[in-house]
């Protein structure tokens, strides 16, 4: 990399740490204001406050981070363009390709670190934000007794509950193993239930034959709608099983296959987990979409009319994220296609306008 690659390299990096910093003060200001009155209400400590807003920080900067890319990038370049670097450099031959190669390479390292962000930190961190709020500061009780490939729960009636996967709609929950002890925490009897659904409040086990031993024997009868409210209502079922964010794509990718095995339709969760994928690249996206943008800001109208192609593009990428997460979701799009959507139609856009550009700067 030559000295004038490091200097554009290191000018972005460094616009784009300070941006995001700016960007997360602002929305942990946002956050904290919109929860104040449940903080208050639940009178969460101090710690609890601070510690909730800690680990949901990766989760804000998985957001943040294709708006502090586009707003670097704009400046990055607004400013070779307002000092006329950008006209000194192409009459020393410096081609416009080797001047945005570092913006574009910072891009990618940028679109990197988001992934390793969305499969490493965040999960992890999201998964403990929502055990302080949920637990600790609003008293709801977590049940959950192991998590691996099934889940176990503490159930009611001194039951222990072996779940092996739980509905999208968090309404039924299949493969249950249902395990009632005695005092002396002998088993008393065992059902296993299909499946478990909500209705009117109640949870009601289906296609369920319960065991019981008798002496020598055991005997086995049908108990097909006996109530057995593992959780109160489906909303409880948020407290035991991972939510999108909560989730890497290879935990996501074998949900997805476990759904799709048990019948059901998998078209959300499909979709975010190719927007696993998708999504992280927005950051090169929004490089590549600035470029245009960036070169001739002062030329074509100065740093007003740059904001507004900035805020312009932001509203278009999370307009087609939006659109295209919709369609896959209602089944009009195949997910695959539903999650790429927007990164389809911007990629071709900016390569268009980036081979015209080399032309004309």
């Amino acid at each position: 990399m030559t000295i004038l690659s490091r200097h554009i390299f290191k000018e972005f990096i460094t616009l784009v740490a300070g941006i995001l910093i700016g960007i997360l003060i602002v929305y942990l200001c946002v956050e904290f204001l919109q929860k104040a009155d449940k903080l208050i209400k639940y009178q969460a400590t101090m710690s609890q406050i601070a510690r909730y807003f800690l680990y949901s920080v990766p989760g804000m900067i998985s957001m943040s981070l294709p708006m502090a890319t586009l707003i670097a990038s704009l400046l990055s370049l607004g400013n070779l363009s307002r000092y006329n670097e950008i006209i000194a450099m192409r009459a020393g031959g410096v081609s416009l390709a080797k001047i945005v190669a570092p913006l574009l390479v910072g891009g990618l390292l940028i679109s990197g670190l988001g992934f390793f962000n969305n499969e490493v930190i965040m999960p992890a961190y999201s998964a403990r934000a929502s055990y302080i709020r949920k637990v600790e500061i609003e008293k709801s009780q977590q049940r959950v007794m192991f998590q691996q490939s099934k889940l176990w729960l503490r159930g009611p009636e001194n039951s222990i509950v072996n779940i092996q996967l739980v509905s999208p709609n968090r309404n039924e929950m299949l493969g249950l193993n249902i395990y009632k002890l005695n005092p002396d925490f002998s088993c008393g009897n065992a059902s296993r239930p299909a499946a478990s659904c909500g209705e009117n409040g109640a949870w009601r086990l289906k296609n369920s034959n319960t065991f019981a031993q008798v002496a020598d024997v055991v005997q086995s009868r049908p108990s097909d709608n006996e109530v057995f409210n593992i959780v109160e209502n489906p909303d409880d079922l948020g407290m035991i099983v991972k939510n999108s964010a909560e989730m890497n794509f290879s935990e996501m990718w074998d949900y997805v296959k476990r759904l799709k095995l048990s019948g059901y339709k998998a078209a959300t969760y499909e979709v975010d987990l190719h927007s696993k994928l998708a999504y992280p690249l927005a950051s090169l996206l929004m490089v590549m979409i600035s470029i245009p943008f960036g070169v001739h800001k002062v030329r074509t109208g100065g740093a007003g009319k740059g904001s507004h192609l900035r805020s312009r593009s932001l509203f278009f990428y999370w307009m087609l994220m939006s659109v295209g997460a919709s369609l896959g979701r209602s089944g009009t799009l195949p997910p695959s296609v539903s999650a790429w959507f927007a990164n389809i139609l911007f990629a071709i856009a900016s390569i268009i306008v980036l081979f015209r550009m080399q032309r004309s700067v």
